[in-house]
């Protein structure tokens, strides 16, 4: 009779199928911590947005739209391989443009005429979410200056709103005066454009002042204005970082012109991770190079008469 207490408690202790359930779910369930928790819940309330990404324009140049003188280039000359290490890089020139008023810019503070001929390229449309990052590289390149101050502009175009601008993303202008503010050359107000701020390195950068050697300058390769004149040469690839304050669709416009004639060139070169172009550069024709040829002698005749000019104001 003892012994029956003894039997109903151990029978009371056992547990039933549901508890046996309820700890394997315990032991193999993953418990939320508070940062996979608050990643949840920001998706729940945001969506995708809620992780940001670094992301790039389309890769492939061939798909950009050019007006005036674009295309792609291996490491050439001065301007070397970008730090991203892609074989080829992007590049816009005012060399044999033939296009006028491209610039989405209104500068009215260089010492001599007016913009003249430049090129643009525009990026395919990109989606972009918010707090999304886009990473690009420059290297502004120039063979002008003292009042004839080529400039060069990248900007972001917000495409859910007719192409508006959504934000600046690079700035730069030719300069006799001295190269420590070729970027970002004052061609935008500080608190439209913040180099310091936008630019990663731009306290790092100096400009390399020389007789620029670089093939899409066309006929101003090699050359300069005036000899050792502080303004030609070359920024070195500076990294622009610029954020999306909201989600939609972009695209990204490089751009550079020249200013009060259209001599002596100025481009600029750009890079971005996974960059491509398929397009075979066409070989010049006969006709070209007499063309190209005419074009130095017209630079040397213009050369001396604003060297004349300059020497004179």
């Amino acid at each position: 009779m003892s012994s029956m207490p003894a039997i109903a408690q151990r029978a009371s202790r056992t547990p039933d199928i549901d508890d046996i359930d309820k700890r394997i779910q315990m032991t193999i369930r993953p418990r939320l911590g508070p940062p996979l928790l608050a990643i949840a819940v920001a998706i729940l309330i945001h969506g995708q947005s809620a992780l940001a990404a670094d992301l790039t324009p389309p890769s492939e140049l061939a798909n950009w739209s050019c007006t005036g003188h674009c295309g792609s280039t291996a490491p050439v000359g001065d301007i070397t391989g970008s730090p991203l290490g892609n074989p080829k890089h992007g590049y816009v020139s005012t060399a044999g443009s033939q296009a006028f008023g491209v610039s989405p810019l209104s500068v009215s503070d260089n010492k001599v005429g007016a913009e003249t001929n430049g090129s643009k390229f525009v990026s395919g449309v990109f989606a972009a979410g918010h707090n999304d990052r886009l990473d690009v590289v420059f290297n502004y390149a120039s063979t002008d200056g003292n009042g004839y101050d080529d400039y060069a502009w990248a900007r972001l175009l917000d495409v859910d709103n007719n192409n508006a601008l959504a934000s600046w993303v690079f700035t730069a202008r030719s300069t006799n005066s001295g190269s420590n503010n070729i970027v970002p050359g004052d061609v935008l107000p500080s608190n439209e454009f913040d180099a310091r701020s936008v630019i990663t390195n731009y306290r790092d950068y100096e400009f390399t002042a020389k007789t620029i050697d670089w093939a899409p300058l066309g006929v101003s390769n090699n050359i300069c204005w005036e000899s050792d004149a502080k303004g030609c040469g070359f920024t070195g690839w500076l990294q622009s970082s610029v954020t999306f304050e909201k989600a939609g669709r972009y695209r990204l416009e490089v751009g550079v012109v020249n200013w009060g004639d259209t001599l002596f060139d100025s481009g600029l070169a750009f890079d971005y991770a996974g960059l491509v172009d398929s397009r075979i550069a066409p070989v010049p024709e006969p006709r070209t190079y007499m063309m190209m040829l005419a074009g130095l002698m017209m630079l040397g005749l213009g050369a001396r008469n604003r060297l004349r000019t300059r020497r004179g104001t």
